[in-house]
């Protein structure tokens, strides 16, 4: 158990640093990263703990045996090669995690989003800001998802890492594109508009793995130079650091 959590801990760190680097090549904006890096550095020392005690509760605590019991497909699904379960799982988790994302910018649930919202420099350390309750409630999908397919705990663990490299990549300050694939998978700059304070931006841009979602859903806004740009984030008055910080 040590060994894969010191294992995963540095391949996270390692892909964080090739991010870092590729910033510095090719930045979608002028950011100052190191404006807020001693609080989000106290936050992630935090949220870390908290994110890393929700995922052993979730992976190995009796939630996953209730959803084995409870939400596992009929046997020719869960008989398939490993590989397709996987693939299947991702879409169905993603779709649910865009519906969770979604409901979070309802009243109903604003409060265990909004923290993540006051990100000002967003590069890809700064998609850590997070609170617990957000951390719990965009693992949901994917883990329901991940048991309704029959993934075994190992492979789930993995894939968590995995999907810790997505945050880096969708906040990453990276001017790329995938060409035509923009319309199926998340880049930088289109979730950098989901954290725009632009008019137009608002309530936009909620996938985290697949741009489809937001195309077909009707919450999709192209990226451009003006929303590159655009004011992003609040700051964080110092009263509302803990309550933000849980989300409630």
């Amino acid at each position: 158990m040590a060994i894969s959590v010191i294992a995963s801990g540095s391949l996270i760190l390692a892909t964080g640093g090739i991010f870092h680097l590729l910033e510095n090549h090719r930045p979608l904006e002028d950011i100052d990263r190191k404006r807020h890096l001693k609080f989000d550095l106290a936050v992630v020392v935090v949220t870390s703990l908290m994110v890393a005690g929700i995922t052993i509760m979730l992976i190995d605590g009796i939630v996953t045996q209730w959803l084995r019991d409870n939400v596992q497909l009929f046997d020719e699904a869960v008989t398939q090669p490993l590989w397709i379960r996987i693939s299947l799982a991702l879409v169905v988790g993603d779709l649910g995690y865009y519906v969770a994302h979604r409901m979070m910018h309802t009243p109903l649930l604003w409060r265990t989003h909004v923290f993540h919202h006051s990100i000002q420099e967003i590069y890809w350390f700064s998609g850590l800001r997070t609170s617990a309750m957000n951390s719990l409630i965009i693992r949901l999908p994917y883990l329901v998802a991940m048991c309704m397919f029959a993934i075994p705990a190992s492979a789930i663990a993995s894939i968590a890492v995995c999907l810790g490299m997505v945050n880096f990549w969708v906040h990453s300050n990276l001017d790329v594109s995938l060409g035509p694939l923009d319309y199926l998978f998340i880049t930088p700059p289109f979730h950098r508009v989901h954290h725009s304070m632009a008019e137009v931006a608002l309530d936009r841009n909620f996938g985290n793995i697949l741009s489809c979602w937001d195309h077909l859903f009707g919450s999709a806004v192209k990226p451009s130079p003006a929303l590159n740009s655009s004011e992003k984030g609040f700051e964080v008055e110092s009263d509302q650091v803990a309550r933000q910080l849980i989300g409630v």
